[in-house]
């Protein structure tokens, strides 16, 4: 009985202890030290979208108007700005892979404060097809835009509807 015991506390603690191993959660987003730049206004980096999307009080505040999709270009209309080009975009890096598949951009505004409007209506766009890639089609994707000046974000569906959240 004992030589049975001594037999079998081996076998369960390797089993418990691979248990543990498999449940720890993993972060399995992109890594990098540095932003990749997919375009002038579009930068990948997984840390400097949390910390943008955990820091959204600018004092130069921005509203989304509206958000569409043309051909492989994604177009943000917003209430504030400069110019089109004071926009930069930020990706983590992921891609939710279930149907409808998703992204989620954060739009941030770089332009000088001087030059900053809050009536002028300007439209930013950004090439999905630097995120997507040939491999898939753009219509099949929902894209969330999230505001870096305040809470606010835009989703636009599949469909080109559009649903507007500000919590």
């Amino acid at each position: 009985m004992k030589n049975q015991l001594l037999l079998t506390l081996p076998g369960l603690m390797i089993a418990l202890s691979t248990l543990f191993l498999a449940c720890t959660k993993e972060d399995n987003g992109p890594k990098s030290d540095n932003p990749y730049r997919l375009e002038a206004n579009l930068l990948m980096d997984n840390t400097l979208f949390r910390n943008t999307l955990s820091d959204r009080n600018s004092k130069n505040t921005f509203e989304i108007l509206e958000v569409t999709r043309k051909n492989d270009v994604l177009e943000v209309m917003v209430k504030g700005g400069g110019d089109a080009e004071s926009f930069q975009f930020i990706w983590d890096g992921r891609v939710q892979e279930s149907f409808p598949m998703g992204i989620r951009l954060i739009m941030l505004y770089n332009g000088e404060d001087e030059s900053f409007d809050r009536e002028k209506e300007i439209t930013a766009v950004v090439n999905l097809q630097k995120i997507i890639g040939e491999r898939n089609n753009v219509n099949d994707y929902h894209f969330n835009v999230v505001n870096g000046s305040k809470i606010q974000t835009v989703t636009l569906n599949p469909d080109g509807t559009t649903a507007t959240e500000s919590k």
